[in-house]
């Protein structure tokens, strides 16, 4: 099942003079949910951390700590309230 949740920016580090990397934190971003995009500008790749999501772009992605950021998700498990 896809859905949009929003996620919180917890920093924003430059690697190189193209390359960002900004970390991201949400409780529903847990095991079993695949990111299929993010609202940051420039998104290159995408990866899981144990605290969230971490993910590069190239380019200014237009964020800040602090800021949140909305993240279409799909999860393995669907929505127990709306099975019959």
């Amino acid at each position: 099942m896809k859905r949009a949740i929003l996620a919180t920016v917890v920093k924003v580090e430059r690697k190189s003079f193209d390359s960002v990397v900004v970390g991201l934190e949400s409780d529903a971003l847990e095991k079993g949910t695949e990111v299929l995009s993010t609202g940051l500008d420039c998104e290159q790749s995408r990866k899981s951390t144990t605290l969230g999501l971490e993910v590069t772009c190239g380019g200014d992605p237009r964020a800040e700590s602090g800021d949140t950021v909305p993240v279409v998700i799909t999860s393995e498990q669907g929505d127990s309230l709306h099975r019959s």
